[in-house]
């Protein structure tokens, strides 16, 4: 498993996991986790990007947050006896690669190795982060703000640079941000006038990471 969050696993852990798991493949659309369902698997994605949502009013989605390699999809109550229902919907954003892994092996190992219990909690952390900051931005930022905060957090925390090919359609950044498509391409256009970014299809560039941020703080 060259999977990050598995480099601190032993042979006897390794082999655990071995015993209790099975590689899957879904394809670009595909419904990896439904909100609702029983949750008997803890996910890892090998490769590929997803998106994990939830329902909100008038059948709205809301983006919480996007998952790439190394990420894992864990319902919050794998961790307790009384509620193994899934309280999310995990999409594929591309073609996926992904391991599933019993829950007793998955517990085996996570209560008996303090390196890589750190690592799926930290993980944990980073989805709670994001909730508390989508309340935020709904609760104090105008649209143009929550569009730059998306397109930074893209940047920085699922491509990793200026330029990247986004796996969202405009609706699907629209719902990471908060916002009507309509709003969307209206705001793109303006950053895109601007200056702060370059658009071309399904590529862009950041260009002023500066303006961007400045936008994202106080628009």
């Amino acid at each position: 498993m060259d999977i990050t969050g598995f480099e601190s696993l032993n042979k006897s852990e390794i082999q655990i996991f071995k015993e209790g798991h099975c590689q899957v493949n879904y394809t670009n659309g595909e419904t990896i986790v439904k909100e609702g369902t029983q949750c008997n698997n803890v996910i890892c994605i090998k490769e590929g990007y997803a998106k994990l949502h939830i329902q909100g009013l008038d059948n709205k989605n809301i983006i919480i947050k996007i998952l790439k390699k190394g990420d894992f999809i864990i319902n919050p109550g794998v961790f307790t006896s009384t509620n193994n229902i899934s309280q999310f919907t995990v999409s594929a954003l591309s073609n996926i690669s992904a391991c599933l892994m019993d829950l007793d092996a998955f517990h085996e190992v996570f209560y008996n190795n303090k390196a890589f219990a750190t690592y799926v909690l930290n993980l944990n952390n980073n989805l709670i982060t994001n909730l508390f900051n989508q309340v935020i931005d709904l609760s104090h930022k105008k649209m143009s703000g929550r569009v730059a905060n998306a397109l930074l957090y893209l940047s920085n925390s699922i491509y990793e640079s200026h330029f990247f090919k986004i796996h969202l359609s405009r609706q699907e950044l629209a719902d990471l941000s908060s916002v009507s498509k309509e709003s969307l391409l209206r705001i793109l256009k303006d950053f895109k006038q601007d200056g702060i970014i370059k658009i071309n299809g399904n590529h862009i560039e950041i260009v002023s990471s500066d303006k961007l941020r400045n936008i994202s703080n106080y628009g």
